[in-house]
């Protein structure tokens, strides 16, 4: 995936695949009254399905349960009885995890296809070089850690802080595509300036997925840091380290870590867009330490003029971190980039590192299995080539109508959002009028680029290793030689196959690929309130985005800077609170709480998420009427059904600590449970009475 920052706003996060919902507190507020409230009267009623479509929406729900009291299990519960959560997935959902399973299936017969054939095709012979070497494990077997050496034998070149520098410089290019030791850079268009790209310098190099990993002191962070420090002694081992050699290079590995970590900003104090935007240019980067080699860095890094056009997310980890260099001995700083550049390449080396890799990743997500070769390949194909592989994607799987449909919906759902505007008593004339004209200045991307990339500049072979050495290396320098140019507006920063959307602050777009725009979330077979509950409040969520507490931040043109007045700000701010407080009370494991702060924008997003999509779906329905899909099921009861049913899910219980510290969303049932329960809409639909667990007393609503 290329990189989202906080300026995209995505759906979902992460990558490390999931299983089982945790049991949690009650969703919503305290009830009104203690009398227990009378169940709703569709969970008693019969229902029945009038077609195939109808059918699967039944064999999901659970209707043992009432809906007004736990809304989720009763959409799922049926689901999650039948569906037994695979080995290698940690997170496994009829959405997410059903969707990139057939989609997939389409890539692998395209990937093989490319492999197999003699196409002279440019296209044809990219991906069927890719995935060929890629599924060669004998090739890669035999090569062991040989398409390393090259790199590793730079390392020993560092005797100081200012060879360090120089060295990171040259391995970010032909190996980390940026995303390496000590930090990371990227290209962004310039918040203040979004018609212009810049680079983007900020905090990482650390192994582990957040600070907090290092740095917490239960017994629970302590033992994952201990199997940490023995993965890195173990994967050591495979470059010729000795036993005992391995094991003293790692603690120092770790400690060192642990240093970096020391220096940098919690992550939910990261999202603010006015923090994070500091535009020091290169000579600003380097007086924050003159004794620091940036120049040294830059120069082997391949961009010695970035110049002026450099923004640097978080000063104060770049005055300390030239220090910490300075007091580290040389040995340990080979010793940690010599391992950095064993973890990021470890997945495409031989199958005992492959396996020894996953066995501390399956501690940290609770995997049981590693996934697939093909599926790998497929993955890898899919974020690396996605818009090669994707073109033929589109043409089998987003044929017809579809986006068609999806255009009309969006446009309902954008027409009803600024139409409900006008009832918000908090905001005033000017604010709410600059609202409406962002809302009505949003651009729409479905499905896939009207522009293909161009991939000619890269250049692959049959070895897998060089291959992903080759695809970063082509990424960045793509992405780097624009800093300075101006935007490409027709970017897409999310290849055409993937389950996701986003949105984007600095054009004021949403986009959906076609890889998300398939069952369960839409059809142009569906009803209309299956597509407006599924699809639908994907699309009011990514459209909410531009409105949460970082969107906001940014006008119609996707210049941030100030455009609301402060008494309404202030009131935003105050509303915005009671959703962080919410969440932050939830319990998803015992001592395991949501992060009230990093989870607010997804969170407000979904609260406005599903108001956009009802009232959208509402607007839809006064011109087009359609009869009921279910007997017994109004089609407004459809609407919150099928948007519940997109995110049934089953995730382990290392996933959903690791998703607690580092997901800016919430997890499945909380985002259906808790943004339901606080929408007047829903309880009206299902006749929940006050008292119930899905009727909030003091409800939460912003947008």
């Amino acid at each position: 995936m290329s990189r989202l920052t906080p300026a995209y706003c995505a759906l979902a996060l992460l990558a490390l695949a999931c299983e089982k919902p945790a049991s949690t507190q009650p969703p919503a507020a305290q009830p009104e009254t203690a009398a227990t409230p009378a169940p709703s009267p569709v969970q008693r009623a019969n229902l029945v399905a009038r077609e195939p479509v109808g059918a699967g929406v039944l064999a999901a729900l659970d209707t043992n349960v009432d809906p007004c009291t736990d809304f989720y299990q009763y959409a799922c519960g049926g689901w999650l009885r039948k569906t037994p959560p695979p080995a290698d997935k940690p997170r496994y959902g009829r959405g997410f995890g059903e969707v990139t399973d057939r989609n997939n299936e389409v890539l692998r017969a395209i990937l093989e296809r490319s492999a197999a054939g003699k196409s002279k095709d440019p296209i044809e012979t990219k991906l069927g070089s890719f995935y060929a070497a890629c599924m060669d494990e004998p090739a890669i077997d035999k090569a062991g850690i040989a398409p390393l050496k090259p790199l590793l034998a730079r390392v020993k070149t560092v005797k100081d802080a200012n060879t360090m520098m120089t060295v990171v410089g040259g391995l970010d290019l032909d190996l980390f595509g940026g995303h390496g030791p000590l930090f990371d850079l990227f290209v962004e268009p310039d918040p203040k300036r979004p018609e212009v790209y810049v680079a983007f310098v900020d905090q990482g190099g650390t192994g582990l997925p957040d600070r907090d990993f290092y740095l917490k002191t239960d017994e629970r962070s302590k033992s994952l840091l201990a199997a940490y420090q023995a993965h890195v002694g173990r994967m050591l081992g495979f470059l010729g380290d000795a036993p005992e050699v391995a094991a003293d290079l790692a603690a120092k590995i770790v400690g060192f870590e642990t240093a970096l970590a020391e220096l940098q900003t919690p992550r939910d104090q990261m999202r603010d867009p006015d923090k994070t935007y500091n535009l020091l240019g290169v000579e600003g980067l380097a007086k924050l330490d003159p004794e620091l080699n940036w120049a040294g860095f830059f120069k082997s890094f391949g961009y010695a003029k970035l110049g002026t056009d450099l923004n640097v997310t978080v000063p104060g980890y770049f005055e300390k971190l030239g220090a910490l260099l300075r007091g580290t001995d040389p040995a340990t700083l080979q010793a940690y980039l010599r391992w950095h550049i064993l973890r990021v390449s470890a997945a495409a080396l031989s199958k005992d590192i492959v396996a020894a890799d996953f066995q501390f990743t399956s501690a940290l997500t609770g995997a049981k299995e590693l996934s697939p070769r093909w599926e790998r390949c497929v993955g890898w194909a899919n974020m690396g080539l996605g818009e090669l592989v994707g073109q033929a994607f589109v043409k089998e799987r987003f044929a017809g109508a579809s986006k068609d449909i999806a255009l009309e919906m969006i446009a309902a759902i954008e027409e009803a959002f600024a139409a409900g505007l006008p009832a918000l008593a908090w905001m005033d004339d000017a604010t709410r009028t600059r609202a409406i004209e962002k809302a009505q200045a949003l651009h729409n991307k479905i499905g896939y680029p009207d522009a293909w990339r161009d991939y000619g500049k890269l250049k692959l072979q049959r070895t897998h290793a060089g291959n992903g050495q080759a695809i970063r290396k082509f990424l960045l320098q793509r992405d780097f030689d624009r800093v300075g140019k101006p935007v490409d507006k027709g970017e897409w920063h999310m290849p055409p196959a993937l389950v996701n959307a986003y949105y984007n602050p600095s054009a004021n777009e949403m986009v959906f690929p076609a890889g998300i725009l398939q069952p369960p979330y839409f059809s142009a077979e569906f009803p209309m309130a299956m597509n407006f509950g599924g699809i639908g409040m994907v699309m009011g969520h990514e459209l909410s985005h531009g409105f949460d507490d970082q969107g906001r931040k940014f006008d119609k043109d996707g210049v941030l800077r100030e455009w609301w007045d402060p008494g309404v700000a202030a009131k935003f701010e105050t509303r915005a609170k009671c959703i962080e407080t919410t969440y932050g009370g939830i319990e998803v494991l015992p001592a395991v709480k949501l992060n009230g702060k990093l989870t607010l924008g997804e969170n407000i997003a979904d609260f406005g998420g599903i108001k956009a999509a009802y009232a959208g779906y509402k607007l839809h329905a006064s011109k087009k009427p359609e009869e009921p899909l279910i007997q017994g099921l109004t089609s407004e009861q459809l609407f919150f059904i099928g948007f519940a049913q997109g995110w049934c899910t089953h995730e382990t219980p290392e996933s959903q600590r690791l998703r607690a510290t580092v997901d800016p969303h919430s997890p499945p049932k909380q985002r259906v449970n808790v943004p339901l329960a606080h929408f007047p809409a829903f309880s009206e639909t299902f006749q929940c009475q006050p008292g119930a667990a899905m009727r909030a007393k003091d409800a939460c609503e912003l947008w």
